[in-house]
This record gives structure tokens, C-alpha cells and sequence, in this order.
């Protein structure tokens, strides 16, 4: 069975179980995190060992305050585009931090750690870009698709119409239009003249699945700033 750039998103943007979540207190708030094991655990899984790489560009102690580590790490994963039956390789970087723990006598408990929690932080910003625990990052407003590509919705069900995008299909794609700013939004409008020249933007009742599948295939590259490859 062909796995499509659809179903990778899915699978890298689902929620993980909540017994792999973990919970911390900071300035009052509970937050919830990923353990860095359970984030490489599920890249080996979606995307594949040896399909996926990371590299940390920078590891240092903030010059400004000397309190924090800040690591700058670069992401490279390779995917399969089944609709034009090329690879696609794109690399992506995240930028994270760790304030450094110290005992009561001043001493730092252990710079080590913190480095490596710099650099787990930077790893996880990074792969939030391709869907990979953003949930726990996005803001309500934030869930909500991008209205220039969507009719608005009527809060109701509605007969199934034929021709039109299958609900689950538009949701996904949808959900790749909220996270992508002017340019990316720009860049797959310029794509859209390109492959289907003088048709309408796609909405979900005038669009068909292939063309909705495609255009999930472009945001992908466009979101990792990929290029077409020759195999």
C-alpha cells in the first residue's frame, strides 16, 4: 500500500497518547510536553530510520544572559511524492532553550543535561513545522483554516454532494493552510495557476480529491522548502 504525503501528516500531527505526555510547572502554569525519546520513537515510525537526520548547527550559553543554553538544531527528511512518483528531500531548523538549574550554593547542578535539554527543545521546535506535537503548541484561533481557501461553514450536516472533497481530505488540508504564513500562501497560488490554469481557487464543494490531494502534496513541500529530485 502507497503512503501518501496525507497520511504521513496525519500520522506525525496526531495527538500522542497522554501517557506519554508529561506535565511541568513553570511561573504557575502546568504545561505539557513530549519526552524527547517519544518524539524520535514516532520519526522512526512515520518517517523511517535513515529517512530523517538531524544535526545541531549551534550549541552555547546565551552571550546576553549566560543563565540559559541555546541550541540551533537542522532537520533533513527525505519523502516519497506518490503522485509524481519523486522523492523529495527538505531540511528545516528549530531554535530552543534551557535555563540552567543551580543548588543553593550557586554551583550549576549539571551543564550537561541542559545542554542536551537545548537541544532536544531545538529538535522538537523544529519538527513541529511538519505537524509533530504542534497540537500542543497552537493556540485556539490557530486551529481554524485559512478562509481565502475555505467557504465559510455551516454548523449543520449537509447532504453529501457529488464531486465534492471528502470532509476528512479537506479538514487535512485545511490544517496544512492554517499553519502556512503570506508567502507560503502566495507560493501555492502560484503553484495552483501553474497545474490547474484559469479553474478557481479550490473550495471543498467545487474541488476533487486528486486535486486536493495534490495540493496537500505541494503545502508539504512548501512547508519543508523542498525541491522535485530525480530519482
Amino acid at each position: 500500500m502507497t503512503t501518501t504525503s496525507t497520511d504521513i501528516y496525519q500520522q506525525l500531527s496526531d495527538p500522542f497518547p497522554v501517557e506519554m505526555e508529561r506535565s511541568v510547572n513553570k511561573s504557575g502554569r502546568a504545561l505539557t510536553y513530549l519526552p524527547i525519546a517519544e518524539v524520535i520513537n514516532k520519526m522512526n515510525k512515520v518517517i523511517g530510520v535513515g529517512n530523517w537526520s538531524s544535526e545541531v548547527i549551534d550549541v552555547r550559553r546565551d552571550a546576553i544572559d549566560s543563565d540559559w543554553v541555546i541550541a540551533h538544531v537542522r532537520v533533513t527528511v527525505t519523502l516519497h511524492n506518490s503522485h509524481i512518483n519523486e522523492r523529495i528531500s527538505a531540511t528545516y531548523d528549530g531554535v530552543g532553550g534551557q535555563q540552567i538549574k543551580r543548588k543553593k550554593t550557586g554551583d550549576i547542578v549539571d551543564l550537561g543535561d541542559e545542554f542536551k535539554g537545548a537541544v532536544s527543545d531545538a529538535l522538537k521546535k523544529a519538527l513541529q513545522q511538519i505537524g509533530l506535537g504542534l497540537y500542543l503548541a497552537r493556540t485556539e484561533d490557530a486551529m481554524y483554516a485559512d478562509e481565502a481557501y475555505e467557504q465559510p461553514v455551516v454548523q449543520e450536516k449537509q447532504p453529501a454532494k457529488t464531486g465534492g472533497v471528502t470532509p476528512a481530505l479537506w479538514e487535512t488540508f485545511s490544517g496544512h493552510l492554517s499553519k502556512m504564513d503570506k508567502g507560503e500562501k502566495d507560493a501555492l497560488s502560484e503553484w495552483w495557476g501553474m497545474t490547474y490554469p484559469g479553474e478557481k481557487k479550490p473550495t471543498q464543494s467545487s474541488a476533487t480529491d486528486a486535486q486536493v490531494e495534490n495540493c496537500i502534496a505541494e503545502c508539504v513541500r512548501i512547508q519543508l522548502n523542498g525541491e522535485y529530485v530525480n530519482k
